[in-house]
């Protein structure tokens, strides 16, 4: 069993054996002695009394520190600890007596120990085992309430470690799916124009740039998503110049709401990928953003049709596949029940809507 204690720990048994024994014999004093004229030296023997018993419990944590209590039942604890108890209470006892020799004097500690008979050496040992088990049922208490604070901190910190893995392996996920279809819209430019290539590279060097500022997984407000995706929109209008048609619906409160960092680049790219496929020509593309009540609400919109799950193999280009699945993900990951993602065809359109409750903290006095 490891028996090392962190400086907090230490500090806090400190802390509590002090005041605890000081207390302790101030109760003990005031309820039993303080209607006594008490000389100068009773007083100061009553006080060793407590000191003893200061140092008789420090030996029982030693002795408690070295016991592996947690693989012995509570009957075996609590024999074990009885046993300490009674055998640090005749240790108390004897000390006490021993140190108290010098301090009333020969002829006074003799007269007191004439009065003192088995019966009430036995009392003395019962009361004093009391005490010192009461003592060590509260040690024992104390650190399991410690470890089991302990613990759930450790389960915390395992759960969020957890959740924050979960999230960067979404994240890895994600990086690759738009660099691909970038690095192919780049390459399939190269030989027929080599300025738009160049103005391609530019702009995916602003979405890395924006990929390595968010690495952390942290929130970004919704603008700064906009102006990647607004990159992004750019690498591929260069690509099929009129054959895409963007526009953009945001509210001014929209811009400021936190989101996950490429959070709807995913939905703006299937908007994309499979529009070209489903639409007519110009496939049009409409990301709107508003702010209702406490929600944040963003549509991307393309026109076309909503593939079937019977034409997703023969339609899909190339990628890693990921999609709304993983937008999904990170959404109960990031908002567990305060989000609502759903898709369908509107007019012609295929819509995909997300919908986020941001959480407000409510000050209490």
């Amino acid at each position: 069993m490891n028996t090392k204690t962190s400086p907090e720990k230490i500090s806090l048994f400190w802390v509590l054996q002090i005041s605890g024994w000081f207390l302790y014999g101030i109760i003990y004093y005031l309820i039993y002695y303080a209607h006594k004229d008490l000389d100068a030296v009773n007083i100061f023997g009553f006080s060793v009394t407590y000191m003893v018993a200061f140092l008789v419990t420090i030996f029982m944590r030693k002795i408690y520190q070295k016991l592996d209590y947690h693989h012995r039942s509570i009957l075996n604890v609590s024999a074990y600890v009885i046993f300490i108890s009674i055998t640090f209470a005749v240790i108390w006892l004897y000390v006490d007596r021993f140190v108290s020799y010098p301090i009333y004097g020969v002829d006074k500690f003799q007269k007191a120990m004439d009065k003192m008979t088995m019966r009430n050496n036995i009392s003395q040992i019962y009361w004093n085992s009391f005490i010192l088990f009461t003592w060590s049922t509260l040690y024992f208490l104390i650190n399991f309430w410690r470890q089991w604070d302990e613990q759930i901190r450790r389960t915390e910190k395992a759960e969020l470690l957890a959740h924050s893995a979960q999230l960067q392996m979404l994240r890895y996920q994600l990086n690759p799916h738009f660099l691909f279809n970038s690095l192919n819209s780049i390459r399939a430019l190269i030989l027929e124009d080599q300025n738009k290539a160049r103005d391609m590279v530019t702009e995916l060097a602003e979405l890395l740039r924006y990929s390595l500022i968010t690495k952390n997984n942290g929130d970004v407000a919704f603008s700064e998503e906009l102006k990647a995706i607004q990159h992004y929109f750019a690498i591929e209008k260069k690509r099929f110049e009129e054959n895409l048609q963007v526009s953009l619906e945001i509210d001014p409160q929209a811009e400021e709401f936190p989101i996950p960092s490429f959070l709807v680049h995913p939905l703006v790219e299937n908007a994309v990928k499979y529009g070209m496929k489903t639409s007519d020509m110009p496939l049009k593309i409409k990301i709107e953003a508003s702010v209702k009540a406490n929600d944040l609400i963003v549509v991307v919109r393309n026109s076309g049709a909503w593939l079937q799950d019977d034409d997703e193999g023969r339609n899909r280009p190339a990628g890693t596949g990921t999609g709304l699945k993983n937008v999904k993900e990170r959404l109960e990951n990031r908002f567990p029940g305060n989000y609502t993602l759903t898709t369908g065809e509107e007019d012609g359109c295929v819509v995909v809507k997300i919908s986020i409750t941001r959480i407000v903290e409510s000050n209490h006095d």
